[in-house]
């Protein structure tokens, strides 16, 4: 006989955009700093503080492309007062997004507690340039689903905001590729692709598949085939969603990639929660 679970009795949420739907800029503007690829030394503050304990956070950029454009960005979402800032969503994709038609968008397990301040900051390989930033709180009701504290970030590349590089496969699956290790133990994970080996994208379908070797025979079963697609407006516009999986710490993840068109390499960066 299955196990019978209540029906969640209450849910609360919460968000840092309000009004009437605007397709620019929705949200708060996130600015990087006046030197390419460093994290500003000022956090933005998103929400002052959260009314309720969370147990699903949604998170959502666009307006950070540009025609011919290398965007590539990362994003630190932190909680914590003014100077005491505490990094628990780390290295996030944000460049090679349009307006909010067009946004990527992250979800995540994660409990933050009632009464946190949340903030973040935008790295970038172009200065003094803002990205837009729309996050989205869950919470207040029975909590029964697994929730970490924290996401972990395999792969990311801070000195280029970018992540490990990968060339996909076309008529055939790509090389697995050893995108890092990770640190924690993670209990939910969400591969992510971004930037490009040039300034201009390919309208393409790509699917992509995370393994714990380099062979076939170590591919994780329950995360194949994730995909995502690309525009030629040097643009990606998709929701990759991620998959309850235990992945034990120390574990060195690979990736392999296929693409739809013509092989093109691109940066990826797995997540995981914590």
């Amino acid at each position: 006989m299955p196990l019978l679970l209540p029906k969640q009795r209450g849910i609360r949420h919460e968000m840092n955009y309000t009004g009437r739907p605007d397709l620019s800029a929705w949200g708060t503007l996130l600015t990087s700093d006046s030197v390419a690829h460093t994290e500003p030394a000022t956090e933005t503050e998103l929400i002052a503080s959260t009314a309720f304990d969370t147990d699903w956070v949604i998170i959502r950029f666009s307006d950070n492309s540009g025609t011919n454009t290398n965007t590539d960005s990362l994003v630190n979402i932190k909680v914590g007062a003014a100077g005491s800032e505490v990094t628990i969503i780390e290295n996030l994709f944000a460049g090679w997004v349009s307006g909010v038609n067009n946004y990527r968008q992250y979800e995540f397990p994660i409990r933050i507690p009632a009464g946190s301040r949340i903030s973040a900051t935008h790295r970038s390989v172009r200065t003094s340039t803002t990205v837009a930033c729309m996050i989205e709180l869950f919470g207040g009701g029975d909590g029964l689903h697994w929730v970490g504290t924290g996401v972990e970030s395999v792969g990311a590349a801070t000195a280029s905001s970018g992540g490990t590089s990968v060339t996909p496969g076309t008529t055939s699956e790509g090389t697995l590729t050893s995108i890092g290790t990770n640190t924690y133990d993670w209990g939910y994970i969400l591969p992510w692709q971004s930037s490009n080996a040039d300034t201009s994208l390919l309208a393409s379908v790509m699917a992509f598949d995370i393994a714990s070797g380099s062979t076939t025979g170590d591919l994780i079963p329950g995360l194949e085939d994730f995909f995502m697609t690309s525009n030629t407006g040097e643009f990606y516009c998709d929701t990759t969603l991620g998959r309850y999986c235990h992945i034990p710490a120390g574990t060195t993840l690979y990736l392999r990639a296929q693409f739809g068109t013509t092989a093109e390499a691109k940066d990826w960066i797995i997540y995981g929660v914590y």
